[in-house]
């Protein structure tokens, strides 16, 4: 690690991967690419980590019948009685006719009418009938990766807390219902939002306005560095910094850190973590620049892997192990080796269980477990 903190920032990654494996300086932008690789794929969506695990809330639309609709069989065009006031929202919920069987994809077109997906099915024109508009259909969180394995979505029962189970495609089917209900039995995710967002569906469908506690494994982001410009001060002791015009600070988050590339590279870095970012030109640091005063530098600001410190030098690890083709090689065994151990400690600490050092039985020895 660096010489002032214990996190393992991105570009001290980079450069100690490259010295490990003794890659040349001009293949570092290949070495961004295994770090990330590692950080994002080999660790971090390999196990249910708990500290991925994150919560919030989806709350559903309640279901619409006011008036009733008329529509012709063959048609895509359905037409509601004037009491009905619907809007653009409308576009992406469902509706079922009374007396047909099939349930359909809707798009607003006014505010008494909607254009359906499929056609209007068998041979029966339908004049005033009866219907269900409904809202399945719910936009996660941009970091949404994944369920728990037990299900992700819970409602609220007399004051218990119930889990709703994630059903497979092939059990969907065979259970799904068309028919209102404030009490969800079944969830599934089914592609994506037109922002990219995963979609989740909820069956029966929503009755109600109701607000669902959600549980998920977030992504995790890309790490990233920005080296554009030259700072311009830093005085000794401060933590205001200002780069030139050519700088753009605002390409980083507050939590990055930054380092002045003259003072020390790889492990003999000295990083500072910024709090606050004013601009493309001036940002401020959490603790005093310990060192003098520096006019003109190079830097770099990088973010840090968004995972325990203790899982830093696993990223470090397998990175190394990216670089090494043959698994005969002495350096490839080693740091199998090393990667194992990290990764297994962190295990019993982040995805099992609370870590305790009694051993009550051989089960639970990790050397057994893993």
């Amino acid at each position: 690690m660096s010489k002032n903190i214990s996190e393992i920032p991105f570009t001290e990654l980079v450069e100690r991967t490259g010295e490990i494996a003794r890659e040349r300086v001009d293949v570092q932008p290949k070495l961004r690419g295994f770090v990330n690789d590692v950080y994002l794929r080999e660790i971090g969506r390999k196990w249910d980590w708990n500290f991925l695990l994150v919560g919030s809330t989806i709350t559903t639309r309640p279901s619409y019948s006011t008036g009733v609709v008329s529509a012709n069989t063959g048609d895509t065009a359905v037409v509601f009685s004037s009491a009905v006031s619907i809007d653009s929202s409308y576009t992406g919920s469902q509706l079922r006719i009374t007396g047909n069987d099939v349930v359909y994809n809707c798009v607003f077109q006014s505010a008494t009418s909607l254009t359906i997906q499929p056609p209007i099915s068998g041979g029966i024109n339908y004049t005033n009938a009866g219907y269900n508009l409904y809202f399945p259909f719910y936009s996660l969180p941009k970091n949404f990766d994944r369920f728990p394995k037990n299900g992700g979505l819970s409602n609220w029962l007399g004051g218990n807390q119930k889990v709703i189970q994630e059903t497979p495609f092939q059990e969907w089917g065979v259970n799904y219902s068309s028919n209102p209900s404030d009490t969800p039995e079944r969830i599934r995710i089914i592609g994506t939002d037109t922002a990219g967002n995963a979609l989740l569906e909820i069956n029966p469908p929503p009755k109600l306005a109701k607000s669902y506690l959600t549980n998920y494994f977030q992504a995790l982001s890309p790490m990233s560095e920005t080296t554009a410009g030259l700072i311009g001060n830093i005085t000794s002791g401060g933590t205001n910094i200002i780069g030139d015009s050519n700088c753009r600070f605002l390409e980083a988050t507050t939590g990055d850190y930054l380092r002045v590339t003259a003072l020390g590279k790889g492990n003999d870095s000295l990083w500072y973590r910024i709090i606050a970012i004013a601009n493309n030109s001036a940002l401020t640091l959490q603790t005093a620049f310990a060192t003098t005063g520096i006019t003109s530098a190079n830097y770099v600001i990088c973010a840090a892997p968004q995972m325990p410190v203790k899982l830093h030098s696993a990223i470090l690890y397998g990175s190394v192990l990216q670089c090494t083709l043959d698994q005969d090689d002495p350096m490839f065994q080693a740091y199998n080796l090393k990667l194992a151990e990290v990764l297994s400690d962190s295990k019993r600490l982040y995805v099992t269980r609370i870590y305790n050092q009694n051993i009550h039985n051989l089960g639970e020895e990790y050397l057994y477990r893993y």
